[in-house]
């Protein structure tokens, strides 16, 4: 009898099985829903955060359309529309302003304010970016540790195996029943821009490399594939020529990511702060939403399911929503974000000196200039050095007249580097600023082309004096060499003052690689420099000419072009 009643039970489920509409064995008939036959996904992108969460510019105190706040407004508003869609960010996201750096270094008692802010809107998974490294891995991994989200780097080789320390190399999400794999991916430069001590226990692998072996084994498990990766373009796509801010081999591979390795549907990409709205490269859909969340990219994709019931991309689409007036800052996000902003603004409007004029930097970078002089001094000091070598990071930076604060200091050094001083010889100071003047168009400029200006690779120098001729060509246009009043002899030693980035090669200064260091700062170039304008108490106003550009009709057009700009740079 038992044998009997389990055989009728086993026959029912088997009607269950195979019968749409059948009957559970007595119970009213049951109509079974079949899958849909499409299905859209929504996938919202940021990028270059860098400590963006209100809509304000700290170091001029303005507002700016800019940020997580009103990011978060347009997130709401797909959300309300598209619940399920995908947030994602693409890295370089924990550092950037003040804000970032006061919570990294002088209150580490609260949460990292970036991450807070990404945890309360609610991202699905963001990329290792290489500012993530600045701050070094106990500032990282408390990061990593406070997110609700996971923190992907597929082509970094770990010591570390489990814990907050290891990155996940993808992950595969179910959304609406379609199998989404989101892999990250870093910029192999990292080394090249960072001390050791920041990046101890990872290597990084190629993009390529990394994607070549990643991909098939998440497509395996996915119906839908995206990239989220810090790495730009790299090149054309159209022209396939290299871009010029590719600084070394690999660091911007997007392009050659989408030609190389099969199965990737989208690349949501970051790095370079430019913006693609949409770009198709062998069928790969690549967007890049503006940096400091001035943009947000929305990308849409209808799959299909084919005769053998697997989904397939029908159609897929980009676009990126710029943050303008219209867009006002999320009330949540504001909430969260104004302790951390107020006790910024407190630390960034502490008077620490004063000036007799007024100056700003736009022309800092290609003439002799006083805010210039005052890092190169500072330099010195510091490093003990006889020569030192800087740019200014920052061409937007301004000094009052009268009253100097914090805010306006620490405009002339946005980024978080220390200082090396190497030795090196008068040949190789020579090769250093002969790479800076090479950066430069020759003369006479092209009529015709827009007058493109070197950025923040093109170093100047003090402690030595030197013209830089723009009509010779590159590798011969620095004249004039002199060091202590005589001509520099290249077998002379020097202790030069640089930064870290410069030291590994950051900019393309090969020439400094491997050089013996014979100082580091444990502190950044902003701190050593509040810390020299705080016991001074002075701006110097103005600059000791040690150098300029020649010829003069080249120098005039080349300020005439910096006035009209002003923009930091990026990296």
């Amino acid at each position: 009898m038992k044998r009997l009643q389990r055989l009728l039970l086993l026959a029912c489920l088997l009607d269950v099985a195979v019968l749409q509409g059948g009957t559970l064995c007595g119970s009213a008939p049951t109509t079974l829903t079949a899958a849909p036959e499409s299905v859209t996904l929504t996938l919202l992108g940021t990028t270059d955060l860098h400590g963006n969460l209100e809509p304000v510019d700290y170091y001029v105190d303005q507002p700016a359309n800019r940020g997580l706040a009103k990011i978060a407004t347009l997130v709401r508003r797909i959300r309300g529309e598209r619940p399920h869609a995908l947030l994602l960010d693409c890295g370089d996201t924990i550092q950037g302003t003040p804000l970032a750096y006061y919570f990294a270094r002088k209150d580490t008692s609260k949460p990292n304010p970036a991450i807070a802010a990404m945890n309360a809107l609610g991202y699905d998974a963001m990329a290792v970016g290489n500012h993530e490294f600045n701050f070094g891995l106990k500032n990282l991994w408390k990061a990593k540790r406070e997110a609700k989200f996971p923190i992907l780097a597929a082509n970094l080789r770990q010591k570390y195996k489990r814990g907050v320390e290891h990155f996940a190399p993808y992950i595969i999400k179910n959304v609406d029943g379609v199998r989404v794999g989101i892999v990250g991916l870093v910029t192999p430069g990292v080394p090249r821009w960072e001390i050791p001590a920041n990046y101890r226990g990872y290597e990084f692998e190629p993009i390529v490399d990394a994607a070549r072996r990643v991909i098939p084994e998440v497509r395996k498990q996915a119906d839908f594939v995206v990239v989220i990766a810090h790495s730009g373009l790299g090149r054309d796509p159209e022209t396939g020529k290299p871009f010029p801010e590719e600084e070394i081999s690999g660091e911007n591979a997007v392009v050659a990511l989408a030609e190389e390795v099969p199965g990737i549907d989208v690349i949501l990409f970051g790095h370079t702060h430019h913006e693609v709205s949409e770009n198709f490269v062998r069928g790969v859909l690549l967007a890049q939403p503006k940096n400091w969340g001035q943009s947000l990219a929305r990308v849409e994709v209808t799959l299909e399911h084919d005769v053998a019931n697997h989904w397939r991309v029908a159609q897929k689409h980009s676009t990126t929503i710029l943050v303008t007036d219209a867009v006002p800052a999320d009330p949540e996000i504001l909430t969260l974000a104004e302790p951390f902003h107020q006790a910024t603004q407190a630390y960034l409007d502490s008077p620490i000196a004063s000036s007799a004029v007024a100056l700003d930097a736009q022309t800092a970078r290609y003439e002799d200039h006083p805010l210039l002089d005052l890092i190169h001094k500072v330099q010195l000091e510091a490093g003990h050095a006889d020569v030192s070598l800087a740019t200014m990071l920052y061409s937007g930076a301004r000094i009052p007249a009268g009253k100097v604060t914090l805010r306006q200091v620490a405009s002339l050094y946005i980024y978080e580097n220390t200082l090396y001083t190497v030795k090196m010889t008068g040949a190789q100071l020579k090769e250093a600023l002969e790479h800076a003047a090479s950066l430069f168009p020759a003369w006479p400029f092209k009529p015709d082309e827009p007058l493109r200006l070197p950025g923040y690779s093109a170093d100047s120098a003090e402690g030595v004096s030197y013209t830089m001729d723009l009509a010779r060509p590159a590798g011969q246009r620095i004249r004039n060499l002199t060091y202590q009043g005589k001509p520099l002899d290249p077998g002379t030693r020097l202790r030069v003052a640089i930064n870290n980035y410069r030291y590994t090669g950051g900019g393309r200064y090969d020439v400094y690689r491997g050089l013996p260091v014979v100082y580091r700062s444990a502190q950044e170039m902003r701190e050593l420099l509040i810390e020299h304008i705080t016991r001074t108490g002075i701006i110097p106003t103005t600059a000791d000419g040690n150098w300029k550009i020649v010829p003069d009709q080249a120098r005039e057009a080349i300020l005439r072009q910096a006035r009209g700009n002003g923009a930091p740079g990026s990296r």
